[in-house]
């Protein structure tokens, strides 16, 4: 509904107008009545009008007046003037103030409405015309908006970014920040809706406004930069600690940056959280500098052991020992994922005949940790699949059972074979433990033997970094034969055993 306001000295003429137009059905609302230009204002200022009808001539303030003070406060409002023939000059002056309806004096009902519908249609012509140019407005605002979403996204995880990309943030981050910024990060740790972490970088925007924040969403990750002061990093820490209860998140603030070249991107800001728990915050000065080589081994037949023993917890701790290693060594987070999908790859061709997972998702969902302890987490639900899984076959013959104990009891001594064992323990034929061994562990007996010494020897080489390559071999079964032992350790691992004990 239109609002409109009728102005005129004579009583009879605002009630007489009043009473005969019927507003509802113009889509209008009759929102007051005034006697002169002086009580119209104080109306409008009550309640603003979309159009006036008034008199000219008025005491006090008349309706030249009116429109001349009213234009500067409501410019909007349109304007319909009652004039009679004698005040046409005073009709010219209103022309300039943009008024274009008149009524000459008297009129009727059908003349008044006329001229009202005419005004509401000007009013929706200048309300469509309007509104466009918000649509077109708005419309550049978001394509501006989204180019800078594109290049900041292109910053952030592309390796090789055009030249315009790199000038374009080298100048931000002098306009913005005169050459002293921080990259930060905000990593979402759980599921959440894209409108949700969209939400989430709205909140670290406000709360962080004095910085000047520029950040774009990526997956669960907020990306950006900052200006760079002690006060961000405590404020960022505040943060953290204020809504770490309600969202489980990480943040990564970057050392002091002067130049927009010197880039970090989105790995490299996740990299440094990898051997963090997860709800960590990382300012620049507990970052990390990783190793780009390690000599970790994986215990692959000693944790197949422990899982043909139905013995989880033992298992799983040779994982996180694994894990503990790396860390300890800073090793770079896309070597450690390597080892620890290669692990997972070869405990799976451990168990052919248990299809408990789908191998190429399940590595591409490795890929995607953010932190080490995910590996941990995953490996703890795999074997108690595998455990749970094999249950339901049948579970290993008491003598097999025995053989993998006399095994670790015996992995020392040189004279452990097959027929050792038969004759020695067992007092069993040797050709029946053979072939029952090799259908329920999948693999004969000497070649489970030989992997387990070789895991044995890197336990021991890194227990022991003094320890000699003849007295290695010794200790683990191979007698006076330390070159064999030698030969063979490599051909298994890769590495010779002095690798590990003197690592370069």
């Amino acid at each position: 509904m239109f609002k409109v306001l009728l102005v005129d000295d004579e009583r009879m003429i605002l009630d007489g107008i009043s009473s005969i137009v019927e507003w509802h059905k113009l889509e209008t609302e009759l929102i007051g009545k005034a006697m002169n230009g002086l009580e119209a204002l104080e109306l409008m200022d009550k309640n603003t009008p979309d159009i006036v009808i008034t008199d000219i001539t008025m005491p006090g303030l008349d309706g030249i007046g009116l429109v001349a003070k009213a234009k500067e406060k409501y410019p909007n409002v349109k304007w319909i003037f009652l004039s009679g023939y004698s005040e046409f000059d005073y009709a010219q002056q209103a022309m300039r103030y943009g008024v274009k309806h008149y009524l000459l004096k008297p009129c009727n009902e059908e003349q008044i409405s006329e001229a009202i519908l005419e005004v509401i249609k000007e009013i929706k012509k200048e309300q469509a015309a309007e509104e466009y140019i918000h649509l077109i407005e708005e419309k550049a605002t978001k394509s501006t908006m989204l180019q800078f979403e594109n290049m900041l996204k292109q910053y952030f995880m592309y390796q090789n970014l055009s030249k315009d990309t790199v000038q374009a943030m080298k100048e931000m981050t002098k306009q913005n920040y005169r050459n002293s910024f921080a990259f930060l990060l905000f990593t979402v740790e759980e599921e959440k809706e894209f409108n949700k972490i969209n939400e989430f970088s709205l909140l670290i925007e406000k709360s962080l406004k004095e910085f000047h924040p520029l950040t774009v969403v990526i997956e669960n990750h907020i990306v950006g930069f900052a200006r760079y002061s002690d006060e961000l990093i405590e404020q960022s820490r505040l943060f953290h600690k204020a809504h770490n209860k309600t969202l489980s998140f990480s943040i990564v603030l970057s050392e002091q940056k002067r130049d927009g070249e010197e880039r970090l991107s989105l790995h490299q800001l996740l990299d440094q959280l990898f051997y963090q728990s997860k709800q960590s915050f990382l300012p620049p000065t507990e970052w990390v500098e990783f190793q780009t080589s390690s000599s970790n081994m994986l215990p692959v037949e000693e944790i197949v052991i422990h899982l043909k023993k139905r013995q989880s917890i033992e298992a799983l701790n040779c994982v996180k020992k694994v894990c503990h290693q790396m860390a300890e060594n800073t090793v770079t987070p896309k070597l450690a994922k390597g080892y620890l999908i290669q692990l997972f790859l070869l405990l799976m061709s451990k168990f052919p005949h248990r299809e408990v997972e789908d191998r190429l998702q399940v590595v591409s969902q490795m890929e995607q940790f953010i932190h080490i302890e995910s590996f941990v987490i995953y490996f703890e639900q795999l074997f108690d699949r595998l455990i749970h899984h094999g249950k339901e076959e049948r579970k290993l013959s008491p003598v097999v059972q025995d053989m993998l104990d006399y095994i670790e009891e015996e992995f020392g001594n040189p004279d452990l074979s097959l027929q050792w064992l038969a004759s020695n323990r067992l007092f069993m034929n040797a050709d029946y433990l053979g072939k029952i061994f090799k259908k329920e562990m999948g693999q004969r007996f000497s070649t489970f033997v030989t992997n387990y010494r070789i895991d044995k020897a890197v336990e021991i080489a890194e227990k022991e970094q003094d320890i000699k390559v003849f007295e290695l071999a010794e200790r683990i079964g191979f007698g006076n034969n330390p070159q064999y032992f030698s030969q063979l350790f490599k051909r298994i691992k890769g590495f010779t055993p002095s690798q590990i004990i003197q690592p370069n």
